[in-house]
């Protein structure tokens, strides 16, 4: 997927026009809308989850891809017909990622290492236990703190606590790449999260209340107004996850899908047969 052509902006374009391009995109193509598009939503904020963040946007703008596992995990047969980062091969890797040319290795040796995560670690933190591998073989264990908030595809560093082998040469950098598990109740949209809650049709031409239970698990009761027209979203503030830049708190969503109600009598049929034809 080309991130930049997802936005439909160019690469030459400014973080004023990424945003601005992204909350065009995102209104236009949100699944809650008239024509809206769930999948192509979900690209819009990948784009510009990468995008808006320099490190990452430097990082896609130079390999292609945001993964920093996939700089160095090369299959035999990948340097046919040139190196796939140019003719200097590793040289260009080195230089490109620790600023360093002229055939030396980097004096900083860094490690690189996808955990995954669940949307419950992306609300409260995570403190992980990790093995790693040095260059020599071994491995040693770090405990690592995830913080509240962070993003699918975000990249953290830990100074000093990657490969320590080498004498003379200071400890490397160990860099975490992030993965969000997908969650069985909600779907994440930024800082916002959404889940559905089905409700009898009857309930929704009269109105009703109903319990929804929370990423944290806390029980809300939520009032569905009467005449309320199923797929409409609800917003409780501030229920949603942390920002880990802003420390801010996003919305839950709850979409109303309506449910036809069992066990009817026919008469009870006929009496909204009637009803029906009133209208």
């Amino acid at each position: 997927m080309d991130y930049y052509s997802t936005l439909g902006v160019g690469r030459n374009a400014s973080q004023e026009d990424i945003k601005k391009a992204y909350k065009k995109q995102s209104m236009q193509h949100h699944p809650d809308r008239t024509g809206g598009d769930d999948t192509k939503f979900k690209e819009i904020n990948e784009a510009y989850q990468t995008l808006n963040n320099p490190q990452k946007k430097q990082m896609y703008d130079q390999f292609g891809t945001t993964d920093p596992n996939q700089g160095f995990n090369f299959r035999s047969g990948d340097f046919q017909g040139g190196h796939p980062f140019g003719n200097g091969g590793f040289d260009d890797i080195f230089e490109n990622f620790f600023g360093m040319g002229g055939g030396r290795r980097p004096q900083n040796n860094r490690i690189n290492v996808a955990v995954d995560i669940s949307l419950e670690d992306v609300l409260h933190g995570k403190s992980l236990q990790i093995e790693i591998q040095m260059s020599n073989g071994r491995t040693k264990v770090v405990t690592v703190n995830i913080p509240p908030g962070v993003d699918e595809g975000q990249q953290i560093r830990f100074r000093g606590m990657g490969d320590n082998v080498h004498q003379g040469l200071p400890p490397g950098d160990l860099f975490i790449h992030i993965r969000v598990r997908n969650h069985p109740r909600f779907d994440r949209y930024g800082d916002n999260i959404q889940c559905n809650v089905n409700v009898d049709v009857l309930d929704l031409v009269i109105g009703t209340k109903t319990t929804v239970q929370t990423l944290n698990g806390k029980n809300l009761e939520i009032n569905i107004p009467a005449g309320c027209q199923p797929d409409t979203v609800l917003s409780c503030k501030g229920e949603g996850l942390p920002n880990v830049r802003t420390k801010q708190t996003g919305n839950l969503l709850i979409k109303v899908k309506g449910k036809t109600p069992k066990g009817l009598m026919p008469e009870d049929v006929e009496k909204i047969k009637n009803v029906r034809n009133r209208y």
